[in-house]
């Protein structure tokens, strides 16, 4: 027979280690799963003062196709302006998925469909000089200066953790040809 006052006091003990055993639950079921992983560009080149690509930003649009051809990005999602759809539109054509046109300054609504409908995937989102950092920020990563008017090349790679510590990286590249 067990003696009770043994019982009584190692229960604490037991307590403690189903409480350490659910913090490790609850550690691997928010950071354990997959990322999601965002792949941001500002919208190609475009005719100076005009909202349509120029023949360099037409030819960049395929090159970011080509770029992300092997990302199985499971969403794309762009601005409401000409020069961010055609921007999207070879690459969209290609991997057969349909873009989520939203306004481009509602960042918020961005990220919140993002989250919404691609936690734990990889998105191509194009932006905007001004927007692209406030997106970037937006989602977790560190605040970068506005693009300069003239450089279309950058490729910004953020992959987010489920974590609630909120941990990102943030990697900048370029792609197509160098911007002036």
């Amino acid at each position: 027979m067990v003696d009770r006052r043994v019982l009584y006091r190692a229960w604490p003990y037991g307590l403690v280690i189903l409480c350490v055993g659910v913090v490790i639950f609850l550690c691997w079921w928010r950071c354990g799963r997959s990322s999601t992983t965002l792949l941001i560009v500002r919208h190609a080149d475009r005719v100076a003062g005009q909202d349509a690509l120029s023949p360099a930003g037409v030819a960049r649009a395929q090159e970011l196709l080509h770029v992300t051809e092997k990302a199985a990005l499971a969403g794309i999602y762009h601005s409401d302006t000409v020069r961010a759809r055609e921007t999207a539109q070879p690459t969209a054509a290609a991997l057969g998925v349909t873009p989520v046109e939203l306004p481009a300054n509602d960042i918020a609504a961005l990220i919140n469909h993002i989250n919404t409908n691609h936690r734990g995937a990889t998105v191509l989102v194009i932006g905007h000089s001004n927007t692209v950092p406030l997106i970037i920020s937006e989602a977790g990563g560190p605040t970068i200066p506005n693009l300069p008017d003239d450089e279309f090349d950058n490729f910004f790679v953020l992959e987010r953790c489920r974590c609630w510590w909120g941990a990102a990286k943030l990697v900048n590249l370029q792609y197509g040809a160098p911007s002036p």
